[in-house]
């Protein structure tokens, strides 16, 4: 029994190793990624705290103010002399503790007019729905910022494979001119020529790694995930290349009518104008002063034994009618509509300006298909060949291979801002257009 114990520790261990090992390095596709944004994100889950943050507000400002308990007037000890002048009272409990006692007791509530109670609360109902607006709007750009993030770590893995691969090329030449050097058949200058682009190759693989492992850092934080985790991603760029707008309805006014209407950041615009519209009304509302009702009991302090009163007190609104508050209120009124009317103007020109750019970037993949890039990349295979066969010369070879790199990034770069375009221009219109590379 014992023995079957150790083994099954054993192997619990191993299973909890391997799925370790498995942890990190993962690889997901988008659309998981995504899923597991949703679910984990910590900046998300912090977000949508504050709407708890204002339901507590709300159940604040439906709290009446606490009474206020007044005990005044005791008289913890009673001298001969008082007891000679003073008036005799019953006693409070047995023959004679409590007859030179005295004390008040006073209990008072304060009543808001005017209705404050009740435009707080509904202040406190608008800054709920701003907190969800908030909440959506904060979804948006985490959406947005992790799929640019997505894009530019996979721009950069291609990259730094495309420079790799140039790399490798270059070594094995690297090593072939060596032999043929030692063999006096080729010129060291050649060799040399070689060796220091293949020294700058490395250098910017060095620096494009850089940026990948800061991509990679933004990524295991944005997903939650352990800090020693490897990411990949599949199927994120289209590999035929085939990105066009066609498919995509691009009505401009349609689009800016969207925005309009689903986008958070004019939801708060229209709700600014709300709370300030309410913060007014509360701030009128201050003019009236507040009156506090109270009952007292007094023993041995007055005319009477065992006196009970009641009473009440308020300002005499003489001096302080409020008059700086409402007017800062109504200014942060006109204030809020001045910015509700920037944010529309701005909506719409952003939405023209996303829609233009997706265009323009479209219209570049238009010019291009699949079949240049392989070509592209079969003619960087002939001419390492012609090279090592020596039809071309190394002018003409490093001159191609140049060439070939920097239309190779050109290309993928273009990939990283189509996508970009495309996440910024369902950023300002709420929309969700993907792109489909199968």
């Amino acid at each position: 029994m014992k023995k079957t114990f150790i083994i099954y520790l054993l192997l619990l261990s191993c299973l909890n190793y391997t799925q370790a090992q498995d942890m990190s390095k993962l690889t997901l596709a988008k659309e998981e990624a995504e899923t597991r944004l949703i679910q984990n994100s910590l900046s998300l889950l912090s977000e949508q705290l504050n709407i708890d943050i204002a339901d507590a507000e709300m159940i604040q400002a439906k709290v009446w103010p606490n009474p206020t308990l007044t005990v005044d007037e005791i008289n913890l000890w009673t001298t001969q002399y008082q007891k000679r002048h003073g008036e005799e009272l019953a006693p409070i409990f047995g023959d004679d503790f409590g007859k030179f006692q005295q004390v008040s007791v006073q209990i008072e509530q304060m009543v808001e007019l005017a209705g404050k109670r009740k435009k707080r609360i509904a202040i406190g109902q608008v800054s709920r729905e701003m907190s969800e607006a908030y909440l959506e709007d904060f979804l948006l750009s985490l959406r947005t910022e992790f799929r640019e993030t997505l894009y530019q770590f996979q721009y950069s893995k291609l990259y730094i494979d495309l420079l790799q691969q140039q790399s490798n090329s270059l070594e094995s030449l690297i090593a072939a001119y060596q032999e043929q050097l030692n063999l006096g058949n080729v010129s060291k200058v050649d060799l040399i020529r070689l060796q220091a682009t293949n020294f700058n190759l490395k250098n910017e693989i060095i620096d494009e790694q850089e940026n990948l492992n800061e991509q990679q850092q933004q990524l295991v934080v944005l997903l939650n995930l352990p800090d020693d985790t490897e990411l990949n991603f599949s199927n994120i760029f289209d590999s035929t290349y085939s990105y066009s707008t066609r498919d995509l309805d691009l009505h401009i006014e349609d689009l800016q009518e969207r925005a309009m209407t689903f986008l958070p950041y004019l939801k708060l615009s229209d709700l600014a104008i709300k709370k300030a519209e309410h913060e007014l009304a509360y701030e009128i509302a201050q003019r009236t002063p507040d009156v506090t009702f109270s009952v007292g009991y007094d023993r041995g302090g007055n005319i009477y034994q065992d006196f009970v009163g009641i009473g009440f007190s308020i300002d005499l609104p003489f001096m302080d009618r409020n008059k700086g508050g409402i007017k800062k209120a109504s200014v942060q009124v006109t204030q809020a509509e001045y910015q509700r009317e920037e944010a529309v103007l701005n909506i719409k020109t952003k939405v023209r300006e996303k829609v233009k750019n997706l265009q323009q970037v479209s219209n570049f993949f238009e010019s291009i298909d699949s079949e240049y890039v392989n070509d592209l990349s079969s003619s960087m295979i002939a001419y390492t060949q012609f090279f090592k066969e020596q039809t071309i010369n190394i002018i003409t070879y490093l001159d191609f291979m140049e060439a070939y790199i920097e239309n190779m990034q050109i290309i993928y770069e273009n990939q990283q801002q189509y996508y970009n375009a495309l996440e910024e221009l369902n950023f300002i219109t709420g929309m969700n257009y993907q792109h489909n590379n199968e």
